[in-house]
């Protein structure tokens, strides 16, 4: 997998902090952040979608400092059969692309830090269990289409069994186009599991990158490709990987 040699770098870095005492890790993990951040996965593209992301200190478990993690992400979940290809006019489509499928994700969970920072230079990291519904959103895919080199090229939703001569497709749509027009909703749920890990450097700010899987499922399958060419998927799993940024404010310990 593409990011398993980073996260045993990572984690070989981790495993190198010295336990610390509950007094050390009250002064550290006793906090509360809210971040924010671009993630990629393997089911979108460079930039797979948006994360705002909570985590607070909720009690101490054999030494380890347990934090509720909350969540709520956008992202973009492509077909795994996907290709682009060039239009007529060195514009690119997806080649039988009926629908993108956006994925609202808010979660609950647990965030366990297993190695703690020793200093501001240090790395911690911590182990992410969340659960919670997904709100899919197929919202249909434009092209550019254009029936003769005369006529004005109009933008279209795209049909394969309508838009069956190639040359006609000129590239494709904007991407936000038509989005309060002919979205439908399909729910579902999804499970995630990741390791966190912090390099903030100072204790008002938070920044790192989280790097795990999720498991999705909805109610009906999705069509992302025409479903009379390919089959859809109802069930998607993922590896991503999620770089961001925030504040944390350290709480109250008395």
């Amino acid at each position: 997998m593409r990011y398993l040699k980073l996260i045993l770098l990572l984690v070989g870095f981790a495993a190198q902090a010295q336990q610390k005492s509950l007094s050390d890790i009250l002064d550290f993990e006793n906090s509360k952040s809210l971040g924010y951040g671009i993630t990629t996965n393997s089911n979108s593209g460079l930039i797979g979608g948006l994360i705002l992301r909570s985590s607070t200190f909720k009690t101490i478990e054999k030494n380890k400092a347990v934090h509720r993690y909350m969540a709520i992400e956008l992202v973009n979940v492509k077909h795994p059969r996907e290709r682009n290809v060039s239009g007529l006019s060195a514009g690119r489509y997806t080649r039988f692309k009926t629908n993108y499928l956006f994925a609202v994700r808010p979660e609950y969970g647990k965030e366990i830090y297993l190695f703690s920072k020793n200093g501001d230079n240090s790395l911690g990291l911590s182990g992410i269990f969340a659960v919670g519904p997904t709100l899919g959103i197929e919202k249909p895919y434009y092209i550019k289409y254009s029936k003769s080199q005369k006529e004005q090229p109009q933008t279209v939703p795209y049909n394969p069994d309508i838009h069956t001569n190639e040359n006609q497709i000129l590239g494709s749509g904007n991407i936000w186009q038509g989005f309060f027009k002919g979205a439908r909703i399909n729910p579902g749920a999804h499970v995630k599991i990741a390791a966190n890990f912090d390099f903030n450097s100072f204790e008002d700010k938070v920044s790192g990158i989280e790097i795990g899987s999720v498991i999705e499922a909805f109610a009906r399958k999705p069509e992302i490709l025409a479903s009379k060419i390919v089959d859809n998927p109802r069930v998607f799993a993922s590896v991503y990987l999620t770089l961001y940024f925030g504040n944390k404010k350290l709480l109250n310990t008395k």
